[in-house]
C-alpha cells in the first residue's frame, strides 16, 4: 500500500508588504528544511511533489537536492486563497484562520472557502497518488491550512490539533488511499 507523507513547507521570511504566496524561506527555514531533507532521504521517496508557492517550492529543492529527485510542482496544492487579505496581528490571524477551519463551507477569511480548498487540495493529491507505485512513498510538500483540513477529512476528526500541531515544517505520514489514522507525524524546529 502507498504511504503519503504530507509536509507543511518550512518556516517564511515574513514580509507583510508581499503576499504569502510570495514569501521566501528564511535562513532558519532552509536550515530546518535541510533537517527534513536529512529525514526525507531515509524514507525512500519515489515522488516529490510541491505546491506552486515560492516558500514551498524552496522547501521542495532543498529535500529533492538531498534525496536526488526532481520537484514537481502543482498549482492545484497551493494553500487556501488569501494573498487579498492584510494580516493585522498574529494572534488576529490565529483566531481568523481558526473560524475559517472550522466554518469550512462559509467565506470568512481569504477569496475562497477553506472547503473549496480542501476539496481542490484534495483532488490534486488523488490524481498524483494515481500514478504512485503499489509500494511507492509520496511526498507532497504544502500548507498547513489545506493539509490539516484534508487529513481530518479523511479521517473524520477535528482539523484545528493537527493545525496547531503543524510546525515550520511538519509532516503528517498516512496510508493511501484508505487511511485509519495518522501513522507519522513529525516537526522540525
Amino acid at each position: 500500500m502507498p504511504k503519503l507523507i504530507l509536509v507543511k513547507h518550512s518556516e517564511p521570511a515574513v514580509d507583510l508588504e508581499l503576499p504569502p504566496s510570495k514569501w521566501i524561506l528564511s535562513d532558519r527555514g532552509k536550515h530546518r528544511a535541510g533537517l527534513l531533507a536529512d529525514y526525507l532521504a531515509m524514507r525512500g521517496i519515489g515522488a516529490l511533489h510541491s505546491s506552486d508557492e515560492i516558500k514551498t517550492v524552496q522547501t521542495a529543492e532543498i529535500v529533492g537536492e538531498t534525496i536526488g529527485l526532481p520537484v514537481n510542482a502543482v498549482h492545484d496544492l497551493r494553500e487556501h486563497e488569501r494573498d487579498g487579505t492584510p494580516i493585522v496581528d498574529a494572534e488576529d490571524w490565529r483566531s481568523t484562520v481558526i473560524e475559517s477551519i472550522r466554518n469550512q463551507n462559509e467565506h470568512i477569511y481569504g477569496s475562497e472557502a477553506v472547503g473549496t480548498a480542501r476539496m481542490r487540495f484534495g483532488a490534486a493529491v488523488e490524481r498524483l497518488m494515481e500514478t504512485a507505485g503499489a509500494d511507492q512513498t509520496v511526498a507532497v510538500i504544502a500548507h498547513g491550512t489545506v493539509i490539516s483540513t484534508f487529513v481530518a477529512e479523511l479521517l473524520d476528526t477535528d482539523p484545528v490539533p493537527i493545525w496547531e500541531s503543524l510546525g515550520l515544517p511538519g509532516l503528517i505520514e498516512i496510508e493511501w488511499p484508505r487511511p485509519s489514522k495518522i501513522l507519522m507525524q513529525l516537526n522540525f524546529e
